[in-house]
């Protein structure tokens, strides 16, 4: 750790106060809401290591009308916690990455937005960046794509090992 720098220092105070007030208890506003596209409505899902408390990433597939697929790929929105400029944005440049080792790691972003706010966890509305293709269900070709600032609520979290 200390041959490549590694910062394992606590976040300060200065980075804890860009965090929202409403801590753990955060939800989105209906202004927000009404900013970002819905798809709540979507079968969502994720599939991590066992134990991931950060949930950055989740997908959907359904068959459309037409008989084509629409695949989904959601990414968590860290954006919406922090902002360009920020005291917790210039921590994050400072720490570059998460590092994982054996027995710990040490956080790019405070726990708080990476094991929660920011974790697509289950039952639970998420601010989300999104791309849905449609796909040819005979060529395998994307046939369209929109991508956007989203919010979703996913349905069921998984791990590698059981489905």
């Amino acid at each position: 750790m200390h041959e490549f720098n590694v910062d394992m220092r606590p976040f300060s105070q200065k980075v804890i106060n860009c965090l929202p007030a409403e801590g753990k208890n955060w939800r989105p506003s209906a202004e927000e809401i009404a900013k970002r596209w819905d798809l709540r409505h979507l079968e969502v899902c994720s599939v991590d290591p066992p134990g991931c408390k950060d949930i950055d990433d989740a997908l959907h597939c359904i068959d459309l009308p037409n008989g084509n697929y629409q695949v989904g790929v959601h990414i968590a929105d860290v954006t919406h916690f922090v902002k360009s400029g920020a005291e917790i944005d210039r921590e994050a440049a400072r720490r570059c990455t998460t590092v994982y080792m054996v027995d710990r790691r040490t956080d790019m972003l405070p726990g708080l937005l990476t094991e929660n706010l920011c974790s697509l966890v289950s039952d639970v509305d998420r601010c989300a960046f999104s791309v849905i293709w449609e796909i040819d269900s005979q060529t395998f070709e994307t046939v369209d794509v929109k991508f956007g600032k989203s919010l979703i609520r996913s349905r069921w979290s998984g791990n590698y090992y059981k489905a």
